[in-house]
């Protein structure tokens, strides 16, 4: 219930000193789900970021096709884009050589901003150097004053 116009709060009415708006808890319930969705996925999310840092690539690789001769599948065929970080990995740590059998194409340029956000993350963001000095016109009117006085 509201008090008549200019009587006196009386001692423990009102909010508690550090108590926060019901508005404002539920935004701190919403940002920790939030935060909570970004740390599970949060591996994916910074591999996302570094590929936009470094640039987008693709691999292609030979299609494997089983050879009769030496009794087991072998990359002969065309080339086929290869997707699944399984097939990546094991290309890449495979003894085959790049640009025989396999070959990274990159198709989108890196993006700058992308590895300054994460340095910046990583080793903070740099300080500004802001340079503070006087335009031709103001030295001029100061040396126009200067003459003016005695």
């Amino acid at each position: 219930m509201s008090r008549p116009k200019g009587s006196k709060k009386t001692s423990g009415s009102g909010r508690k000193k550090g108590a926060k708006n019901k508005k404002t808890l539920e935004k701190e319930k919403e940002l920790e789900v939030y935060q909570q969705a970004i740390l599970q996925r949060l591996k994916p999310l910074m591999n996302a970021h570094f590929a936009v840092a470094e640039g987008t690539q693709i691999i292609v690789a030979r299609e494997k096709i089983w050879d009769k001769k030496k009794k087991r599948k072998v990359r002969k065929g065309r080339f086929v884009r290869i997707i699944h970080e399984k097939e990546i990995l094991e290309l890449f740590n495979s003894k085959e050589k790049q640009g025989e059998n396999y070959y990274t194409i990159f198709t989108k340029d890196p993006n700058p901003k992308a590895l300054e956000d994460l340095m910046n993350r990583v080793f903070g963001k740099p300080q500004e150097k802001i340079e503070v000095g006087w335009s031709k016109e103001i030295k001029e009117a100061l040396d126009k004053v200067d003459k003016l006085l005695p």
